[in-house]
């Protein structure tokens, strides 16, 4: 996008302080990058830089600027460039560390597994394991919210993308090990994903053990043959899929997507759903409109599928309002590869270019009130989601997240699960976002209270296992 007017393009002002050689802004952004974010766009207006470990950095932030980001050339901003701290968790020529061309091709591999029909069919195994983990729970106790979310999800996720053999390879230490993984996804990776860092080590070990019992996994499915009238999985379809030349996947690079694509889906999703849970439980009349609502989508002894889900409308905007609130991914990055010209602001080559969803979220010209919780603000006649470019918590353009759907359904099921099995109240609190890792969940303790209904709003359905 270029300068209008013909006038002289000027560059974005600086935001005052990071005097400090090098290491610039890093401590203030650091510490609670949304807060010093909003603070420089309160001080500043919509764009400013300011420089973070060495690299000079350019906040955006308004719809028509989300838009320019969103929509610009790879050529002029890059994903790739901004994103290669990933690379040791996707691995070598994997997502970002692939030519645009071949990261294209890659998530189109992916992208069968996330059509409505596959969501379809996800829908019973996330009832059935949702069903499956509270089950578990006694009669009545406390619970730490965010764990149970990331276990859950590992589960959901795992099952649903690669079948049972992986998980039961693994063994109860999978979650720990996605939580490894994640614990690498620092502000540090900017400057290299390599350093010496206890958190990197324990990423790269991590990430070493899911590589191995997949690779073992393919191989016993390599040997076994076409799966017959069995379901087919994400794994089954990355193994039949081929590169331009005709060729199978490398393994490599089957890894790599489905170590990424689980990454990516489970802890956003854990984290979305944990939020979801914080914000809903705080607000006991909102719970009782949410439980009198599962009890109007779902008929007695029904399977949920996407038609009940439909119904759960209310349900459905806390999930959205949980994520405009608290999106699980809190800056959004792009490195300019060439000069980049926005609303007559030159962004110089070499700069790396910043949105955030949560402050982009809390702009009262798109959002009403924007820091009140308010999930009625996505009903009809409201809709203040709708306009382009005003919900990016799972980013937009060409590189929204592919599975937003999937993330969106299993947290509809999983609170459609809890809603209907518990009384639940928060055993804690104020939670605010722990920004030890550029995905916030909600700040150790986050307890939730629980007892189980003495009659279930739905009846539980036993799976063949179970019979």
């Amino acid at each position: 996008m270029t300068a209008g007017g013909g006038m002289p393009s000027r560059t974005a002002p600086r935001l005052p302080g990071g005097r400090v050689p090098w290491l610039g802004h890093a401590a203030a952004f650091g510490r609670d990058p949304v807060a010093f974010l909003r603070r420089g766009r309160e001080r500043m207006g919509g764009d400013f830089s300011f420089t973070l470990l060495g690299q000079p950095v350019v906040f955006l932030c308004g719809r028509p600027a989300h838009e320019a980001v969103f929509r610009a050339d790879e050529a002029v901003l890059s994903p790739r460039e901004a994103y290669r701290f990933m690379t040791p968790v996707f691995g070598p020529g994997v997502a970002y560390d692939a030519e645009p061309e071949e990261m294209s091709r890659q998530i189109g591999h992916l992208l069968p597994a996330l059509t409505s029909r596959s969501l379809a069919g996800y829908a019973r195994v996330m009832e059935e394991e949702a069903e499956s983990h509270f089950a578990a729970w006694a009669e009545r106790g406390e619970a730490d919210l965010v764990e149970v979310m990331n276990d859950l999800t590992v589960a959901i996720a795992t099952r649903c993308l690669f079948g049972t053999g992986f998980r039961e390879r693994m063994g109860p230490g999978l979650p720990r090990l996605y939580h490894d993984l994640e614990s690498g996804i620092r502000l540090a990776g900017l400057l290299s994903p390599r350093l010496p860092l206890p958190s990197f080590r324990r990423r790269d070990r991590a990430r070493a053990a899911l590589s191995a019992t997949l690779v073992r996994v393919i191989a016993e499915r390599r040997a076994a043959g076409p799966a017959g009238d069995e379901p087919q999985d994400v794994l089954a379809a990355l193994m039949a899929a081929r590169t331009p030349d005709g060729a199978p996947l490398p393994d490599e690079t089957v890894t790599g997507l489905l170590i990424g694509m689980i990454f990516a889906g489970q802890h956003t999703s854990a984290v979305l759903a944990a939020w979801t849970g914080v914000l809903l439980l705080d607000d006991p009349v909102r719970v009782a409109a949410l439980v009198r609502e599962q009890e109007d989508a779902i008929e007695r002894d029904a399977p949920l599928d996407v038609r009940a889900l439909r119904r759960m409308e209310r349900l459905e905007w806390c999930v959205r309002e949980a994520e405009r609130l608290h999106p699980p991914l809190v800056v959004l990055m792009r490195k300019a590869l060439r000069d980049f010209r926005y609303g007559g602001r030159l962004v110089p080559a070499g700069t790396l270019v910043m949105v955030s969803p949560a402050v982009a979220h809390r702009q009262p010209e798109v959002f009403r009130d924007p820091d009140h919780y308010d999930p009625s603000r996505y009903g009809p006649g409201r809709e203040e989601h709708a306009c382009p470019y005003a919900l990016i918590g799972f980013g937009g353009g060409k590189h929204r997240c592919v599975g937003m759907a999937f993330a969106y359904q299993q947290v509809k099921i999983i609170w459609s699960v809890l809603l209907r099995r518990f009384d639940l109240e928060l055993a804690t609190g104020p939670h605010v976002p722990d920004y030890s890792t550029l995905v916030p969940a909600p700040r150790a303790p986050c307890r939730v209270r629980y007892r189980r209904r003495c009659a279930p709003l739905v009846s539980v359905r036993l799976t063949e296992a179970d019979r």
